[in-house]
């Protein structure tokens, strides 16, 4: 005699109910070893843990890895967290020389790289850098606004690169860099169309602030409030700590879904002829640039604009910006001019470029300087 139905039924159910108990059971052991094994180290001043470490690290929220970097006292808190910050403004500029004039740049590390370039290739000027990691434009206008060259510089240079100009419209690299966020701010800026700006500042622009934020459950709502509002790549999944933070298979969930992010914001704005023009990225890297150097001007400087092409987008960031430049007939070096932004010799695995390439650049800069006199 064959077994009711329902038995069957039942004896199948329980069956499938052991083995996803197994499973759950199996996972749950598997996420707790990687935990054990891999985990990440606590000292927020090591700066080089393993490769795995550093992978299944990935996808913690945003929140969780600033609780895990910083710390309230600067001798203890990740180097890292120090860097970028509008108060004060931190320059590096070598002992000035009374004959040598004087050229600010405003940028990321590759204007950082064409500075000292500068001070390799000629002896004529005396180069003076501000600088955060990763800046992107909207930062560095900002800290132009801000130090207007030491009000002592003959020339200023402003750097924009093609790989972080999606994120011109965000406020601070904890938004924009998923996989580091670091918690410096920048100021954001809407263009008008007369290409005016119209700025909104930070909630806060020290280190010593962001502590203060950082530490209190409320004002860092408020502070997170203020960047969902203003900043265009905030995102509460990405940002928030919770409980699953402390899960490596849901912070591997986390991670795609944050490269997903980037990879939409990216596609926004750039498609395969270019960047697009009527996006907002570029209508505010338009303004930046007609600002910046109606400003310099004004104030005895002569601006130059420094387009980083990064690997792999051609020369799409300075066909964006060129009808600027021409109508405003604004001195500028753009990498195309040297290296082939599809040739991968010209570039370090960090998208630097590498000496040589910088050193050529730096020459250019040059030019262009003795040029505009």
């Amino acid at each position: 005699m064959n077994r009711p139905s329902s038995s069957i039924f039942s004896s199948d159910f329980r069956a499938a109910l052991q083995l996803g108990a197994w499973i759950i059971i199996g996972l749950a052991a598997f996420d707790i070893l990687i935990n054990v094994v891999f985990a990440y180290p606590s000292d927020p001043k090591n700066t080089n843990p393993s490769r795995l470490q550093t992978y299944f690290e990935y996808g913690r929220s945003t929140d969780g890895q600033l609780a895990r970097m910083t710390r309230r006292e600067r001798s203890q808190t990740a180097p890292i967290t120090l860097a970028g910050w509008y108060d004060p403004i931190e320059v590096e500029e070598k002992s000035e020389t009374p004959q040598k004039p004087i050229v600010t740049f405003y940028g990321m590390s590759h204007a950082v790289q064409l500075a000292h370039a500068l001070a390799r290739v000629s002896s004529a000027y005396s180069p003076r850098i501000v600088a955060a990691p990763g800046a992107t434009a909207n930062w560095s206008y900002g800290a132009y606004v801000r130090d207007r060259g030491g009000k002592k510089s003959r020339a200023v240079v402003l750097g924009l690169m093609s790989a972080n100009l999606p994120a011109i419209t965000t406020m601070s690299p904890m938004t924009w860099n998923i996989g580091f966020p670091m918690p410096y701010t920048g100021d954001r800026f809407y263009a008008e169309d007369d290409n005016t700006l119209q700025v909104v500042h930070p909630p806060y622009s020290s280190f010593e602030q962001y502590v203060d934020t950082f530490s209190d459950s409320e004002k860092w709502s408020a502070a997170s409030a203020f960047f969902s509002k203003y900043d265009t790549m905030y995102d509460a999944f990405i940002s928030r700590a919770n409980i699953l933070d402390h899960s490596s298979l849901f912070r591997l969930i986390r991670r795609a879904y944050g490269q997903r992010l980037e990879r939409n914001a990216r596609n926004a704005v750039l498609d395969q002829t270019g960047f697009r023009p009527d996006s907002e990225q570029v209508k505010v890297a338009r303004a930046i640039v007609h600002q910046f150097a109606q400003d310099a001007r004004a104030n005895g400087m002569i601006p130059v604009i420094y387009i980083v092409n990064n690997f792999g987008y051609s020369d799409y960031l300075y066909r964006a910006l060129a009808p600027t430049l021409n109508v405003d007939k604004i001195p500028y070096v753009s990498s195309h001019q040297i290296v082939s932004a599809n040739d991968p010799r010209s570039y370090l695995p960090n998208s630097h470029f590498t000496d040589a390439i910088d050193e050529q650049l730096a020459r250019a800069l040059v030019k262009v300087v003795e040029t505009a006199k």
